[in-house]
């Protein structure tokens, strides 16, 4: 999916005369930071909802979520931010309009899938809307795609492969 949002990708870039290869933005340490507070954020949220492992090779795990960076921040948030800059609006909204445009479909995917688990719902939306604005804010300030694209890897590795782990191990202790 992300391979196929390029071309949308480029052409809203050029309509916006804007890019997300601004690669000064990777020696901000500030960013790192703020992106490593995310996943750990974010990841907590998931912990609560018992996120299953999966037997999915990690690379595989990590190219689906960094290229779903792809369209919701070069096309989605891109496009929000560059509509309230025609309008004359602040485009920091433009993150939080993005996350939300991002938990809308969560419920609509959830909707069409007769998903009826409210409380895995609502821990999926909770985590989505925190990841969103987080890395949301970073790609906003930085103007690089790599930090979020990063992030979104290091956040499937964490509660794919990490944290089910964890939790095998903590019910076999209790269990004992």
């Amino acid at each position: 999916m992300g391979i196929v949002s390029v071309i949308p990708a480029i052409i809203i870039g050029f309509l916006f005369c804007t890019h997300p290869f601004h690669f000064i933005s990777l020696l901000n340490w500030k960013w790192w930071i703020l992106a490593i507070i995310t996943v750990v954020f974010t990841s907590l949220i998931i912990f609560l909802k018992h996120e299953q492992g999966t037997d999915e090779p990690i690379f595989a795990l990590c190219m689906e979520a960094a290229c779903m960076e792809i369209p919701q921040r070069i096309m989605m948030q891109t496009l929000v931010c560059g509509i309230l800059i025609v309008q004359q609006k602040s485009e920091i909204y433009g993150i939080l309009i993005t996350a939300l445009i991002w938990c809308a479909s969560i419920i609509i995917q959830a909707y069409i899938t007769k998903n009826n688990n409210w409380k895995y719902l609502f821990v999926e939306l909770v985590a989505s809307f925190v990841f969103s604005i987080g890395i949301g804010y970073i790609y906003y300030a930085s103007q690089c795609l790599v930090i979020p694209m990063l992030a979104h890897a290091a956040e499937r590795v964490v509660t794919r492969k990490i944290l089910p782990k964890r939790q095998k191990y903590n019910k076999a202790c209790l269990d004992n």
